[in-house]
């Protein structure tokens, strides 16, 4: 049997990384669907309050711009 080409699964961090990085300085959504997928889907993998704190954990790294 061939190989998919679909690749490696990402993480969470990584997952979570790319949406952010999604968003533009005026906090607008370039072009995709992906952070509505994960906002839909999360519970699939954890809680609410698990992606809560995970976003949250976000912020100081994205004050200090290294995401």
């Amino acid at each position: 049997m061939g190989s998919s080409g679909l690749g490696k699964a990402a993480t969470l961090d990584e997952l979570l990384s790319t949406c952010i990085e999604m968003f533009d300085d005026n906090g607008e959504l370039n072009n995709s669907y992906l952070p509505r997928i994960v906002l839909l889907m999360h519970r699939w993998y954890l809680s609410s309050t698990e992606l809560a704190e995970k976003l949250l954990s976000y912020v100081p790294k994205c004050q200090r711009g290294k995401l």
